[in-house]
């Protein structure tokens, strides 16, 4: 179900007043799950809604309410902290009402994704358990079918950095080069493309430890040491989206100014996407990037070569 205007306040979302007119008539869904572009918007709506079920303003800090978080650098929901949910929702409820919100569903262990599984079914009465990600694709099925979904509108924060708006225009040129009618020298693209693959692993370092200052580690049960790592890793995750979606507008940019590089520019968002999926597995920045950069660049020499063949008699 999508909401059509985005707000700063949860409660003026569309798809806010409709959660709770139906928790009004008694028609509130046991499991919701949050999308949208925003990951900072739709933590505080799915805190919002838990405060609203549990009737206090700091759901995060009250007795009857469940966070699950992704942990440690692996950056994953793990099966023991699911296991400790799931033990805690057999316990009486101090008032009545129970919820357990999940940040981040996408980064469930399949084990502990198995394990949640029964009680995001069928949880004890009364309780509300609020799921949110802006990756809402790479959910398991077997959990979003356990859902009612609801799309909060907005936007990605976008970089304004200007080393990134350096970096950028750097790629642009190395777009241009590439594509360029003629062959150009390896050296002018190779060179090039190694450059930016070192500069973006430093500009998102850079733009995480700016993120951490920004936004300490949130209070919770874990080991503060594995509690900070999760959350800096979680905002050098999130920085590290918003950097690759900047590429990719400029990719598809970059597309439609130079129709005769259509296959091209698909080729490269292709593998862009490939990189990203690497990244999701704790690969190397560095190496995943140095990948699509000579991925793309490959794609249009083989575009020099084929037009230098010319058609056959």
């Amino acid at each position: 179900m999508k909401s059509r205007a985005a707000s700063a306040d949860p409660a003026d979302l569309p798809a806010f007043k409709v959660l709770l007119r139906a928790r009004a008539e008694g028609r509130m869904p046991h499991a919701v799950l949050l999308t949208g572009p925003d990951p900072g918007a739709l933590e505080r709506a799915a805190l919002r809604l838990a405060g609203v079920h549990l009737g206090c303003e700091d759901p995060a800090s009250h007795p009857d309410c469940a966070v699950l978080r992704p942990a440690k650098k692996s950056r994953r929901i793990p099966l023991d902290a699911v296991q400790t949910v799931v033990a805690s929702l057999r316990l009486s409820a101090t008032g009545g009402t129970r919820a357990v919100v999940v940040h981040e569903p996408d980064r469930f262990q399949s084990e502990a994704a198995n394990a949640f599984l029964k009680s995001l079914e069928e949880p004890p009465p009364g309780t509300l358990i609020v799921l949110q990600t802006a990756n809402y694709y790479r959910v398991l099925p077997t959990v979003l079918s356990r859902c009612l979904r609801f799309h909060l509108p907005g936007e990605a924060p976008q970089v304004s950095d200007p080393a990134w708006a350096d970096w950028l225009r750097d790629f642009d040129r190395l777009l241009a080069k590439a594509s360029s009618p003629t062959p150009v020298r390896l050296t002018e693209t190779f060179i090039p493309a190694y450059a930016l693959c070192a500069r973006f692993e430093s500009l998102q370092e850079k733009l995480t430890a700016e993120a951490l200052k920004a936004s300490p580690s949130p209070p919770g049960d874990d080991d503060p040491e594995e509690a900070e790592a999760a959350h800096e890793e979680s905002l050098r995750r999130a920085v590290r989206s918003r950097l690759l979606a900047s590429v990719e507008e400029r990719i598809r940019i970059f597309g439609r100014g130079r129709p005769d590089c259509s296959l091209q520019t698909s080729a490269a968002v292709v593998r862009l996407e490939e990189a990203r999926g690497r990244l999701e597995l704790n690969y190397q920045v560095l190496s995943a990037l140095e990948q699509f950069m000579l991925q793309m660049l490959r794609a249009f020499a083989r575009r020099h070569q084929a037009t230098s063949a010319g058609p056959r008699g």
